[in-house]
């Protein structure tokens, strides 16, 4: 090739009698250096950045949400201003709960940005945290300004870990996505301080994990287009079709822009193919529609981690990407900190650790429609034999703890002292401290090896949870009117007496509300008992 060349451009010299190129030339434009990527220096298992938030004691007032919802019955109200006050702009999590945004200021890496967003985040987290100044935080730079970056990050997600006596979790679990060939969200660490004057000056809050947010950097990052449109699915169990009007969808699915008509219909027609397609259809569409190795793959290492609440079970904890090139959508797993055996609602320790990897989760549409086709089930094998190696080699793996544990073991001393301290109760173990104390990371990686190679070799089948609950199949959340939920009954390990009891106050209960509510009312709690998440399905 270079002789081709230098031949060309011999031939040309001669026939012009001129210069065409030179690497000397005065006139010539030197390459640009490449721009690294936005926050290319921030994540790192040993990054441990130092973040102090100030606020008035009037913004941290308004900051607190003051109604606190749990995922089921009616949602709570909004937030409504005082007289004078301009209406905040509040997020709504799964649970119902309504965050308000507030205006804060930031200091890092020794420079200090005045005015930035600030709202908790969380959904099981907030209230396991509610009772203590420590609970997860969403930090919007460019929310006044926007030019505000931190290392060209435009916000940044501060996860506290209350349920993951590790506080490695988050770190590891996206760090093993990764190696698969997932894209997944980077991770560091970090310590917060808060200023509120008059409640607390640079008061130590404690160990976050810093979680890189799936915005319009990572979609750059790794999709190289970032003008598809991104949505974060809520509040349904999967990709539940809801008829033909988009406004039913945009509550639920709740894309972060406004869709395109061709987008619009995209998404509709999506997941009426996977609820209401024909087999046929299905197996001849699905991949004009769904990137089915990435998914594959997305399943496949949500499989490794055992991570049981996901979409693949309740449906929350995922970004839904259509991108804009190929028109096809991409899953991208989010709040990773209740995988590796920490998901006590799905099972115990030791069944999670020995999750199967071809039938990760009770029922899941789409997953069951793919893997019910012969050529995608026998790729979806293929995939976990090449990716196996790759992200979940056990030596490997304990290595890249160790790293994370040198990094976050002395952050965990300081924060109980600093709990200790302000006499606050300390975040309970397992989901929200109903469930046991999950296993240490280390006992995770190897028993989890030990149940993949088996798998792999065909000497097991591994566990396949059957319903949200302790073995059983109770619904996927307390439903409301219930006494006491299946799952409480469980961990309070009532005997079958107590259970007879328990089931005649239940109807007396039921009875009661009968009496009590209007037959609408009754129409409405029917649908939502029969519903669990989020609306009722359409016929």
């Amino acid at each position: 090739m270079r002789l081709l060349f230098w031949i060309a451009t011999a031939t040309v010299f001669a026939l012009t009698g001129s210069v065409l190129w030179s690497p000397t030339h005065a006139n010539a434009v030197p390459d640009e250096p490449k721009k690294a990527p936005a926050g290319a220096d921030v994540f790192g298992h040993e990054k441990v950045w130092q973040f102090h938030l100030s606020l008035t004691a009037k913004e941290y007032d308004a900051m607190q949400p003051v109604n606190v919802g749990f995922g089921f019955g009616p949602p709570p109200k909004k937030v409504e201003p005082k007289p004078g006050e301009e209406k905040r702009e509040t997020h709504r999590s799964a649970f119902g709960t309504e965050f308000p945004w507030a205006e804060a200021s930031l200091t890092a890496d020794g420079k200090t940005i005045e005015k930035v967003g600030l709202r908790y985040k969380g959904n099981s987290t907030y209230l396991s945290t509610s009772r203590g100044l420590k609970r997860s935080f969403k930090v919007d730079l460019d929310r006044h300004d926007d030019a505000a970056r931190f290392h060209g990050l435009k916000s940044l997600t501060l996860n506290c870990g209350v349920l993951d006596p590790t506080k490695g979790r988050e770190a590891l679990a996206y760090s093993i996505y990764r190696a698969a060939g997932v894209p997944a969200p980077r991770t560091a660490f970090a310590e917060v301080t808060i200023t509120v004057p008059g409640k607390y000056d640079k008061e130590h809050v404690g160990t976050y994990t810093l979680v890189e947010g799936v915005d319009k950097n990572f979609l750059k990052l790794n999709y190289k287009n970032d003008n598809g449109l991104l949505m974060k699915p809520e509040r349904i169990r999967g990709l539940d079709y809801l008829g033909e009007d988009w406004a039913r969808y945009k509550d639920t699915y709740q894309p972060k822009r406004e869709a395109t008509k061709e987008e619009v219909k995209r998404v509709i027609d999506f997941t009426k193919l996977v609820n209401q397609g024909t087999d046929a259809d299905f197996n001849k569409q699905i991949a004009t529609y769904l990137d089915v190795d990435a998914f594959l793959k997305y399943m496949a290492a949500t499989a490794i981690v055992s991570n049981l609440d996901s979409f693949f079970t309740l449906g929350h904890n995922y970004c839904l990407y259509l991108h804009p090139q190929t028109n096809k959508f991409h899953f991208i797993p989010w709040d990773v900190d209740l995988a590796m055996g920490n998901f006590a609602f799905m099972g115990t320790a030791d069944q999670q650790m020995d999750l199967s990897l071809t039938k990760p989760y009770p029922q899941s549409r789409l997953a069951d429609r793919v893997m019910a086709n012969k050529e995608f089930a026998d790729k979806y094998q293929q995939i976990l034999k090449e990716i196996v190696p790759l992200c979940f080699n056990k030596e490997k793996v304990l290595k890249e703890l160790a790293t994370i544990e040198k990094s976050v073991l002395p952050l965990i001393e300081k924060e109980k002292k600093a709990v200790s301290a302000r006499k606050e109760p300390a975040g309970g173990p397992g989901f929200g401290g109903f469930g046991a104390a999950p296993p240490d990371l280390k006992k995770f990686v190897e028993k989890r090896s030990e149940s993949i190679a088996a798998q792999l070799a065909g000497e097991r089948k591994g566990f396949t949870p059957v319903g949200f609950g302790f073995g059983g199949p109770p619904p996927a959340r307390p439903l409301p009117g219930d006494v006491l939920p299946p799952n409480v009954q469980n961990n309070l390990q009532m005997t079958e007496a107590q259970k007879k009891e328990l089931a005649d106050l239940q109807k007396e209960v039921d009875a009661r509300l009968d009496k009590i509510l209007t037959p609408e009312q009754r129409s409405q709690l029917k649908r939502m008992r029969e519903g669990g998440f989020g609306p009722p399905k359409m016929p």
